[in-house]
């Protein structure tokens, strides 16, 4: 992988960690089990509606097949 490739995916990694932040103090707010998969649940809709609205319901379908092969 050359430099700039590698540099890139270090910054992307970076930034993944920085947006997951907020959302790792959420998961350690959770009393129990049930708040846990009740917010699971909020995240899988929440992240199926980002992926229409960004690449459409195709493109969500595609991409969730592509996961699975």
């Amino acid at each position: 992988m050359d430099i700039r490739k590698e540099m890139n995916r270090e910054k992307d990694i970076k930034r993944m960690k920085e947006l997951m932040a907020p959302i790792d103090q959420q998961i350690l707010m959770c009393d129990d089990r049930n708040d846990l998969l009740m917010m699971a649940s909020a995240m899988m809709i929440t992240a199926k509606n980002i992926f229409e609205d960004q690449i459409g319901v195709e493109g969500r379908i595609k991409m969730f097949k592509d996961f699975i092969k």
